[in-house]
Order: structure tokens, then sequence, then C-alpha cells
């Protein structure tokens, strides 16, 4: 079993865990808590005495000097008490030509850590005393432990999500393994959605290499469940069999082998890529090095949701700003031959 045995149950336990983080020794839970409450509008209503409640106890603590958190946790607090805690609305989906435009204003605040780096190689050794996700102040954050064929998977609520029901998922924690994919690794989760997609519809995988806006440096994959297509998975584009070219250079693979050989070959190219398991294929999608002068700068921090098809939003006003031409021609900047 992968977390629950049915969407019901699993949306349940999303839901119930959320609540049970908070705690008035945890800002990162109070953090991340707020951040996912937003992605559903019944989820917000729901949690929204608690996250009050828990934002005055907190204010408090922080008044008194008593709070103790990270350094990265209590800049992201200081922003939402600027803000205010009680105008923060749920996520907002604009459609912009092909592409989806998210009001969700929580992930602007997000630390970049590695994603701001000008990355030189796709691979790096694992570093213990960087952000990484063993780190014993997570422990809360953790949603469920278990194995899955064999392999012990830790399972983490996103901090500052940008997909519904976005967990972060980390095989073999304890090896503490670099984030460079390996064949087992790769098969282990291209058979994990094909199957989990009857028991969640619309469970999917993405995967950011270094090089290509990873922000940790740890083996990792980032699931959702989402059963309306992304603009990537659209009809129209010449890898889906239509007419269109997509505006970065995409592969639609339906074997798990043929996906391997192109990653392999990008390894030993030091090509940058991201990925995007849905049931029965994978979508490939090499990109230029992060950090490069040739990227859009509203591009700089692109990840795979990003070459997906869906832009991050803090602002409403932004949207009117962001043309489905200047987004095709961002995504552009990213893709090479």
């Amino acid at each position: 079993m992968f977390v629950a045995s049915n969407l019901t149950e699993f949306k349940t336990l999303f839901a119930e865990k959320l609540r049970s983080m908070l705690s008035p020794d945890e800002l990162g839970a109070f953090i991340l808590v707020l951040s996912n409450s937003m992605q559903d509008k019944s989820l917000q209503v729901s949690l929204k005495n608690d996250l009050m409640t828990m934002f005055v106890e907190m204010n408090k603590e922080l008044k008194d000097g008593v709070l103790h958190a990270t350094e990265d946790d209590l800049g992201v607090f200081e922003k939402i008490r600027k803000k205010g805690v009680g105008s923060f609305s749920a996520w907002e989906r604009h459609k912009q030509g092909e592409w989806e435009l998210l009001y969700n204003p929580m992930r602007a605040m997000r630390p970049e850590r590695a994603s701001s780096e000008k990355m030189k190689s796709i691979f790096q050794e694992f570093h213990g005393a960087r952000f990484n996700f063993n780190k014993p102040f997570l422990r809360p954050e953790i949603l469920w432990e278990g194995e899955w064929h064999h392999v012990p998977l830790r399972v983490l609520y996103n901090k500052f999500p940008f997909a519904p029901y976005h967990l972060i998922v980390v095989p073999h924690p304890e090896m503490e393994l670099p984030q460079y994919l390996t064949e087992q690794y790769h098969q282990l989760v291209w058979q994990m959605v094909r199957k989990q997609a009857d028991v969640f519809p619309g469970f999917g995988l993405g995967y950011n290499s270094l090089g290509a806006c990873a922000s940790v440096n740890q083996l990792h994959f980032q699931s959702f469940v989402r059963e309306d297509r992304l603009p990537v998975e659209k009809t129209l584009w010449l890898h889906n069999g239509g007419r269109h070219q997509y505006p970065m250079h995409c592969v639609k693979t339906i074997s798990s082998d043929e996906c391997w050989a192109m990653i392999e070959q990008f390894h030993v190219d030091n090509q940058p890529y991201n990925l995007l398991y849905r049931k029965d294929c994978c979508y490939v999608l090499p990109r230029q090095m992060q950090g490069s002068e040739q990227v859009s700068e509203r591009v700089h921090g692109a990840g795979w949701i990003e070459e997906c098809g869906v832009f991050n939003i803090s602002s409403k006003s932004h949207a009117k700003n962001l043309t489905a031409e200047f987004l095709y021609s961002d995504l552009k900047s990213l893709s090479v031959e």
C-alpha cells in the first residue's frame, strides 16, 4: 500500500494530519498547514479557526522572544504577519491560451535553496549539512512512512505546494542518496504511477534533476493527484499526436526502458531534465542548465510544473501581463534541441 487504500481514505488522512500538526512549538508546521489549506476552499474553511488560534499564540511568543524556529521559517512568518494571515485566499486557476495560471501567494514565500544556484553539473554528492529530508525538525511534516515493493519510502507534505495533494516521496531516506536518478528508482516510480493511478485517479509524479531547479539534493519525487490534464498532456501537441509544436523539446515515452535510455544519455551528456510520470507514460523535457543566460528571467526558477504549462503567480494583477505568447516564449527559452 502507498499511503492509503483508496482516494477517500487518502484525502481524509491528508486533512486530519494537517490539523494534528498544528502546535505552538512548530512554526514550520504552521506555515505548511497554511500553505496546504489554500489548495481547496473546503479544506481552507475547515482549518481556518485552528490556524487563526495558532497564529495568535505564535505571534505572542514571537513578541515575547520565546518563539524558536529556523531562520527560513522566521523569515516566512514575518511575511505572513505583514500581509495578514486572514488575507490569504484559496488557490484560483486562470486559463491563458493553452496555459494555466495558478494564483498561489504562499508559493512566492518559499526559500529558493539550490533552485537559485548557477549550476554546471547535474551531479553532486549528498551533503548532510545542507537542507535534506532527514533533518529532525521535518519529522512533524511526514504524512506516511512504509514500503512499496520492498523499498522504504518517506512521504512528506510539500511545504509550499503548487499541485493538488502535493507530496514529497523520498525512497531509501536513510541511504542519503543524491538527486541523481538511477534505473532502479526510475522503474520503481514508473510502476508506482501505473498502479497507483487506479487507486488515486489522477495520481502522477514530477521529477527535477539537479541543474533543472531541484531545490534539494536528496533523491525525491513530487506526487500529486489531478485528474484533469496538464497543458503538456493536451492532444494538440505533436508529442501527443497533434499538429502543434510544444515550445520546449518534449518526448512522450510509453516504455519505461525507452525512457530510461534517454535519461541515461542525459547523464552521459550532463544534460539537465525534468520528468512527468503519468499512467503508462512519462513526459521527458531536457532543458537549459539552471542559471543559463539564455533563459527568460520569468522562468529562472522553473521546474517540472512550469515546464508542463502551469505557472504560479503571487498576485492576480500579474495575470494581465502574462499573455499566452509571453508564456510560450518563456518556455521556449528553456528548451534545448
